[in-house]
């Protein structure tokens, strides 16, 4: 998994000459021609010879001779992206998968013997996707993953080794990460069911590992202890909270009783938790209904309740065996998560799996010491978290009229550009306007690379959009300025994955910036305004074992956006905030649906008779 790591170069620091033209293009939509041509002036000032920019572009190329990996992984990126970001994780920040339901899902759910709120469905695939999970966690151990590769060449495979066992603790002003080492020597997890957290061993106890039948034991046991043991207060609500005023609550708990210690230091050396929740009624479990409210559960759950915030992996399971995997952000990017998972479900689960007669530890509830004070804190948790919940207008979108096929046998451009360019229509239908677009770009081909900015808007782009909208346009018209705006996206994704995007750079010098320092550049209103992205939005790979995936919005006006382009099908996780007057995730995904069909309509009149036929079947 790691033999490539010594071949991978370094983050390069771009050249300032080629960070500010990429800037002031990007620009150009949002500003009128005198904004423009004040901000080219003082990016001009900025650059020259002597300059503050030629100052601080020396500062960074230091910064970088110092760093022994990576410029802004090794001195800035996950404090500056996240941990400083003091807002609840639930929502803002952490993202969800939903997983589709099996294909031996059943139709009717039956109450454990050990508890009615749990169905047996429920248990039995938590604990083979538990397993699933151990197996892949050993091929990881082992280094025996294969390395990731594009056609430039191998990947960096760090990030796989910064998920498993890894937990983020509240800090004043900045948090910071716990983990166990790699590969990892913690043989637990961490079981959550009614807000009770469960120390469970996954081995043996002479270390060989369960097999799925005894995994359940270990569950239905720890479901059956719930009518047996002291309750603790639900202390994993405080993850959801403020930042802040979550690390004020956990000091409290630790200066309260050495107990709180003990179990938190269980939690957070774990390798990941699983939760069984008891809250929603089973369904029948269609999987083409209540997609809202499945995303609703994946985003910020029932009230908060039974998930450890902070924890790198949630693996959930609802009473009808719906499946949701749900993780902290800053350790590892998304997209490695949802790679493990696609791997780890598609083996469904055996209803009949067997146990074995190893001797296995019982399950151990983790208590927790409160008092008074912790009833406040917890009482301000629920606050907080029922106001995000209520806000947080969150869908599932699938575009089932065509997908990856048709984009790229008749339409012959990027699929991702193609979707980036009906997300910039659908939201110059919504709003008669272009706005500041992020999509996440990879950096992963340089040694310990996390992700630049692709902007996604540009002159291009919104000469696309006005065309659609303009009714005497014609087809050959629109086509023709998508793909120039398409072949424009893609050059900026290979520039960003190549390290030469505009916004880590530009990061980098203001963070290098001394007390006193300051440049009129950075203080233009189109300068905030074009990293305002109201469209916050990442693509994924096809998914086709995934329901949906999502994340919040990162602006109080705006969508965050997460898609997977399929072969046939492309689906779309949206959030927004109810409390805008400007955004409503329905109507935008009624308006993703309306640009798709229009822009298949332009390419496809542009057809030739024979091609337009067969187009129709795709």
């Amino acid at each position: 998994m790691l033999s490539l790591q010594h071949s991978l170069k370094k983050l390069p620091v771009p050249s300032l000459e080629e960070t500010l033209a990429k800037y002031l293009r990007s620009i150009e939509s949002l500003t009128t021609p005198e904004e423009l041509e004040r901000s080219k002036a003082l990016a001009k000032d900025f650059i020259k010879p002597g300059g503050l920019g030629q100052v601080l572009q020396q500062r960074l190329l230091d910064v970088d001779r110092a760093a022994p990996h990576n410029w802004l992984d090794d001195t800035w990126w996950i404090s500056k992206a996240y941990h400083e970001w003091r807002v609840p994780l639930i929502v803002n920040s952490n993202w969800y998968i939903l997983v589709n339901n099996e294909t031996n899902h059943p139709k009717e759910f039956y109450p454990t013997a050990e508890n009615p709120a749990y169905t047996t469905f429920q248990v039995k695939r938590a604990a083979h996707v538990t397993q699933q999970l151990l197996d892949y966690i050993d091929t990881l151990n082992s280094q025996n993953v294969p390395v990731d590769k594009t056609r430039a060449g191998p990947l960096c495979m760090r990030q796989y080794t910064q998920l498993i066992g890894f937990t983020r603790i509240p800090q004043h002003g900045c948090d910071r990460l716990v983990n166990t080492a790699f590969p990892s020597t913690s043989k637990h997890i961490i079981l959550i069911i009614d807000d009770q957290l469960f120390k469970v061993d996954v081995c043996a106890k002479d270390g060989g590992r369960f097999l799925d039948g005894d995994m359940e034991r270990q569950f239905l046991n720890a479901i059956k202890q719930l009518k047996q043991i002291k309750q603790s207060a639900p202390v994993g609500l405080l993850t959801c909270d403020d930042r802040d005023a979550w690390a004020v609550a956990r000091e409290h708990l630790l200066v309260l009783d050495p107990t709180n210690r003990e179990s938190m230091q269980v939690i957070e050396d774990s390798l990941f938790c699983i939760v069984l929740d008891s809250v929603a009624e089973p369904t029948k479990a269609d999987p083409e209904t209540n997609f809202s409210e499945w995303a609703k559960f994946g985003m910020h759950g029932h009230g908060g309740r039974n998930r450890w915030c902070d924890k790198s992996i949630n693996l959930l399971f609802e009473r009808d065996g719906k499946m949701v995997c749900y993780g902290e952000h800053s350790p590892c990017d998304a997209l490695i998560p949802a790679l493990i998972m696609d791997t780890i479900v598609r083996k469904p689960t055996d209803l009949n799996a067997a146990s074995s007669n190893v001797d296995i530890e019982a399950p151990r509830h983790l208590p927790f010491v409160t008092d008074a004070k912790t009833q406040e804190h917890l009482k301000a948790a629920s606050a907080t978290i029922e106001a995000l919940s209520k806000n947080s207008d969150c869908g599932i979108v699938h575009f089932k009229d065509y997908g990856v096929d048709f984009i790229k046998k008749y339409a012959k451009v990027s699929p991702d550009a193609y979707i980036q360019m009906a997300l910039q229509l659908a939201y110059f239908k919504q709003t008669g306007e272009p706005c500041a677009t992020y999509e996440t770009g990879s950096t992963r081909q340089f040694l310990h690379g996390r992700t630049e900015t692709i902007r996604t808007l540009s002159p291009d782009s919104l000469a696309f959009c006005k065309a659609m909208q303009n009714p005497s346009t014609t087809p050959e018209e629109r086509v023709k300025l998508l793909r120039v705006a398409t072949i424009a996206h893609s050059q900026y994704q290979k520039d960003a994955g190549n390290g030469k995007g505009c916004d880590r750079h530009l990061l980098g010098l203001r963070l290098c910036l001394q007390p006193g320092e300051s440049h009129d550049l950075f203080k233009e209103p189109v300068f905030a305004k074009s990293t305002d992205f109201l469209l916050s939005t990442s693509g994924l790979f096809a998914g086709d074992y995934f329901t949906g995936t999502g994340f919040g919005c990162v602006s109080p006006n705006g969508y965050g956006i997460n898609y997977m382009p399929g072969g046939k099908v492309i689906k779309f996780g949206i959030e927004s905030k109810f409390d805008s007057k400007k955004t409503d995730t329905r109507a935008f995904g009624e308006l993703i649906h309306q640009a798709f069909r229009e822009m298949r309509a332009a390419v496809e009149q542009t057809l030739p008779e024979d091609l337009r036929k067969t187009s129709a079947k795709l």
